[in-house]
């Protein structure tokens, strides 16, 4: 009589086999939860730019002292006061505005806290396409008041400083850093982002003279698409989870092959064996 020959479910179906799919099923979860992860990823970095960033809320809701820009507050228009240092008016070169290149005159103005001293706030008054006009603009500014009045403004990251920053031959960049060297009397308290004055700020608080305009700020853009890289790593998850199944059919499969053709040798060897007893 011969050994039946097992089929494939009841081999997968033994506590061994079993136990092995368990564990299969057990990292195929752990890949289908970072392939999910992955496509959270992709999605949130594709999501739009909802803020409302065009309406001015108080600085100081947005915006601490000696910090870094944060991204809710990059971009957004501010509203401050305080007091100009007269001192402290400069000029900026290499500064393009619609297709053009001009300077920027920039100024310090110390906003009021909530407690404790005022602290400087880099500003960006106005743009000249003319260097020498942005000059007398600024000896106008330092001969004028110290009151702000209420400005309004959008707050932007900070700059790094540029070539000709560092060899010193000229002041290009809006760079924190490099302005606390040069006002007077700074007494280390400083917003780590600088604002560009609307166009009302501007023309309040330089009086624009003729070829002074305000500084043309975009609000922020945000890029929209889904980040592909994060939707490659989530197929590859995916290739993963798949192969874990996959794994275990073949160990199954494997161990199959090898009952039968034992089945079948203990089969041929008995018939062998048979034949040399008639024969004898």
């Amino acid at each position: 009589m011969s050994t039946p020959i097992p089929t494939f479910r009841q081999v997968a179906t033994r506590p061994r086999w079993i136990a092995v799919l368990l564990a299969c099923l057990a990292v195929a979860a752990v890949f289908a939860l970072l392939g999910q992860w992955q496509i959270d990823r992709a999605v949130e970095q594709g999501q739009s730019d909802d803020r409302d960033t065009e309406t001015a809320v108080p600085l100081q809701d947005v915006a601490e002292p000696s910090s870094t820009l944060t991204t809710e507050a990059g971009g957004r228009m501010v509203a401050f006061s305080g007091t100009w240092v007269l001192e402290d008016f400069d000029t900026l070169n290499g500064r393009s505005q619609d297709g053009r290149t001009g300077s920027w005159v920039i100024g310090r103005v110390l906003v009021p806290q909530p407690a404790g001293d005022p602290v400087s706030m880099p500003v960006a008054v106005a743009w000249l396409d003319d260097a020498a006009a942005a000059d007398a603009l600024v000896a106008d500014l330092e001969g004028g008041s110290t009151e702000t009045g209420d400005l309004v403004g959008r707050l932007m990251p900070t700059e790094a400083p540029t070539q000709g920053d560092i060899q010193g031959d000229a002041k290009e960049a809006m760079s924190v850093a490099a302005l606390i060297n040069e006002w007077e009397a700074f007494d280390g308290r400083v917003y780590g982002s600088y604002a560009i004055l609307d166009a009302a700020s501007a023309d309040a608080s330089a009086a624009l003279v003729d070829g002074a305009e305000p500084i043309v700020s975009m609000r922020p853009v945000v890029d929209t698409q889904l980040n592909w890289l994060n939707i490659f790593y989530a197929v590859e998850w995916v290739a993963f989870m798949l192969f874990a199944f996959y794994l275990w059919y073949r160990l199954v499969k494997d161990a199959l092959e090898r009952e039968v053709e034992a089945i079948e040798d203990a089969e041929a060897e008995a018939a062998a064996a048979g034949s040399d007893m008639a024969r004898g």
